[in-house]
């Protein structure tokens, strides 16, 4: 073969090739994605015709249509004639394990193992009790096999997504009215929320400078589409917090306390029957209980003293103008005993002398951050505790009213406000005996 001769045959090879390929991409602009399609029904000769005329008003088919098959549409019909045979339509249905929650279908499997599966892990106590009583599902929940059509078909959920969709689908809207010792952090954190999302959900505590007893709070938390209640046995120890007594004491003023004998905190074993919902304990009976160690208690001298001059006239004024009392003096859940009052403000807000006085600390310490002490004889300090920065230094005289600090976030602090405590003679007193917050 001649070099000419071979030049032609690679020319038709090449031609051939390029026909070829181009052929196999314009059927497959044509050529419809497979579907997982278990039934297909014909729609009658008449219809089928009628539909494949492009001059048919499309109500009166779609009428047509759902009267003959009611689970087709005209979306799926027109779809398939494209591809099974012309000028005839087909409805296809799509075989699916459907989940159903009180009769409602959310979502779908390929096949009944994957379906028994998500059931018994939804049926199942995750926890790790050794004894377990009962377990039940408040809804009805089960999976039913069906058929769907096509362009209602959304594809197979695989069992991770069912399983997170099922725990984390719901929003429970519960309301909490709050009681003395409460705090916004502390109510977020019993409720898996944030304080910003409690302020969110009650908008009226924008306005508010602190909260008060007997308010109600609208909470919003995720809740699971299917309750699951589940009852066992446990055994635990528990600590004995020690009890508080009393001792008046002339030389203490009114409102002053003093710990003169540290308590020690005794231990006790109990075995209790507990109900959980959706993994959050809702109650707890006690079977038995055995005291491990006895507590003892902690001894305060309490003050009887009349208060001297200047707090019963109430001479002080609030360090700050513009806040929200975040949490009070006291006792405070999960927190433990709060000493003094936070206010809460912005980073920079400037800070007020509470009374004329002499700084006795102005440096970082520990917890309390950048703080201020300032000493105003008799006994009595104030102190300014997690500011941003320092405006006056030990030792400096400062007027009723003086800016002495900015608020800050410094120290622990779980955001950012202002602490301010009371002490007379060493000890910690409540600010708002003496000053309205």
């Amino acid at each position: 073969m001649t070099y000419y001769q071979k030049r032609r045959l690679y020319r038709r090879i090449y031609r051939i090739g390029l026909i070829i390929f181009c052929l196999v991409l314009a059927l497959g602009a044509f050529i419809k994605p497979e579907l997982p399609v278990v039934e297909v029904a014909e729609l009658p000769p008449a219809q089928a015709t009628s539909a494949a005329d492009s001059t048919t008003d499309e109500s009166g088919l779609a009428d047509a249509i759902a009267n003959a098959h009611p689970t087709c549409s005209l979306t799926t019909l027109r779809y398939l004639s494209d591809v099974v045979k012309p000028r005839t339509l087909f409805c296809a249905q799509v075989e699916v394990w459907a989940l159903y929650i009180d009769g409602e279908m959310h979502l779908a499997v390929e096949n009944e193992a994957i379906a028994n599966r998500i059931i018994e892990h939804l049926t199942t106590y995750q926890g790790t009790a050794t004894e377990v009583i009962d377990v039940a599902l408040e809804q009805t929940v089960e999976f039913q096999k069906t058929n769907i059509p096509v362009d209602q078909f959304k594809g197979y959920a695989d069992f991770d997504s069912v399983v997170q969709y099922v725990e984390n689908g719901g929003i429970e809207v519960v309301t909490y009215t709050i009681v003395k010792g409460d705090t916004l952090s502390g109510i977020a954190f019993d409720n898996d929320s944030t304080v910003e999302r409690l302020i969110a959900d009650n908008p009226y505590l924008k306005d508010k400078k602190y909260l008060t007893i007997g308010d109600q709070l609208v909470i919003n938390r995720p809740e699971p589409l299917v309750t699951q209640y589940v009852t066992v046995i446990e055994s635990r120890t528990e600590v004995i917090e020690p009890s508080e007594e009393y001792v008046d004491d002339n030389a203490l003023y009114v409102g002053e306390q003093k710990l003169v004998a540290q308590g020690t905190p005794g231990e006790k074993y109990l075995v209790e029957q507990v109900v959980y919902r959706n993994g959050r304990a809702v109650d707890r009976t006690v079977r038995s209980e055995e005291i491990l160690l006895e507590a003892t208690s902690d001894v305060y001298q309490r003050g009887v003293k009349p208060l001297p001059p200047q707090l019963a006239q109430s001479t002080l004024i609030r360090p700050v103008t513009a806040y929200r009392v975040t949490s009070r003096f006291g006792p405070r859940k999960h927190l433990g005993y709060h000493y003094g009052i936070d206010l809460k403000m912005p980073i920079g807000t400037p800070v007020h002398a509470a009374e004329a006085g002499t700084v006795k600390t102005a440096a970082y310490r520990g917890g309390y951050g950048n703080l201020v002490v300032i000493s105003h004889g008799n006994g009595l300090e104030t102190y300014y505790a997690h500011n941003s920065k320092l405006l006056v230094s030990a030792g400096q005289y400062v007027e009723k009213g003086q800016d002495i600090s900015l608020s800050g976030n410094s120290g622990r602090s779980t955001g950012p406000h202002l602490h301010f405590e009371i002490k007379l003679n060493g000890v910690s007193v409540n600010p708002e005996k003496y000053l309205p917050f």
